[in-house]
């Protein structure tokens, strides 16, 4: 029956897109060479419990759907476009030494934007609790229940950009170091084994863009979705439970910049671009009550740092 096709398809922005939050050191192919003359840096803001920060995020979110199905009840993705915004406050409950990198132990509010064109992204205000762990990793997630679609998407692009410098190589890289990996994509899908294939570039020092006066280190993520499930066959372990078949494709586009402080480790503005489409069909088994899906799903996503929320951020101590 149509009923029994229920599982989600990219069913809100924040499915529509990875966001990557943790590499393991063992999922880091091999790093380029580098500028000669150049000393390695560690990215790694030197947080001190009792501390805040206050970030704003916004941006712009669109997934548009085509449907072919001759079953006249069916649930599936629908078009969705939205302009998100929030204020992420930051406060740093707890920093333990570890062996290469510092555990942290944080808890950020979301706050509404002022002037927030979508008030779905802003309601109601927020808590989430999390640790930063080794390689980026995150721990002991709590209160992600609480938060709307709009307001997940957009904590799940920051945190992953504000945990960015624990995700690098812990030794440091150079300007024009290159760091590639391949990572599975976390998120539900009606494609089986999809993949990341990223690449990080150190590209250059400039001036930072929230604190003209100091500089920054410039990042440039570049990363392509794969699938190496076959055309043909293409059904999630989950589907297979639920007698029902997929086959199609999936393909994704990602660019990321960002900028950290030499002086303070803290990354001051990021900005995210991701393109990803699919083209699938969903059926029974017995190739009955089939559905044709051809999905596409845009979004631009930043982060600013709001230094006078910190003043303290600005006379820490270099962390390299």
């Amino acid at each position: 029956m149509a009923a029994q096709i229920t599982h989600p398809v990219w069913k809100s922005a924040a499915a529509a897109f990875a966001f990557g939050m943790a590499l393991s050191a063992a999922a880091i192919l091999f790093c380029s060479t580098a500028l000669p003359g150049e000393a390695h840096r560690i990215f790694l803001p030197k947080l001190r419990r009792g501390e805040t920060l206050q970030y704003e995020v916004h941006g712009r979110v669109e997934r548009k759907v085509k449907t072919e199905s001759k079953v006249a009840s069916m649930r599936g993705p629908q078009d969705y476009q939205a302009d998100l915004a929030n204020l992420m406050l930051l406060s740093v409950q707890e920093v333990r030494a570890a062996k290469s990198q510092p555990w942290v132990s944080a808890q950020v509010e979301l706050r509404p934007a002022p002037g927030t064109p979508n008030p779905r992204a802003t309601v109601p205000v927020a808590k989430v609790s999390f640790d930063i762990l080794d390689r980026g990793q995150l721990g002991r997630i709590t209160g992600l229940d609480a938060l709307s679609p709009e307001q997940r998407l957009l904590w799940q692009f920051w945190v992953a950009r504000f945990a960015f410098g624990w995700s690098l190589p812990p030794n440091g890289m150079k300007p024009g170091e290159k760091v590639k990996f391949e990572e599975p994509e976390l998120d539900s899908s009606l494609i089986a084994d999809l993949v990341w294939e990223r690449e990080v570039t150190y590209a250059r020092d400039d001036k930072c863009p929230i604190l003209p006066a100091e500089t920054c280190a410039v990042f440039l993520t570049e990363s392509t979705l794969k699938q190496k499930s076959s055309t043909k066959d293409s059904t999630p372990e989950d589907f297979r439970l639920h007698e029902l078949k997929t086959f199609g494709t999936a393909k994704g586009q990602n660019e990321i910049i960002t900028y950290i402080s030499l002086k303070t480790g803290l990354v001051l503005r990021a900005t995210e671009d991701v393109q990803q489409s699919m083209d699938v069909t969903v059926m029974k088994t017995d190739g009955t009550n089939g559905v044709h899906y051809d999905i596409s799903a845009t979004s631009h996503l930043e982060t600013l740092f709001a230094p006078e929320s910190s003043p303290s951020a600005s006379s820490s101590s270099p962390s390299h």
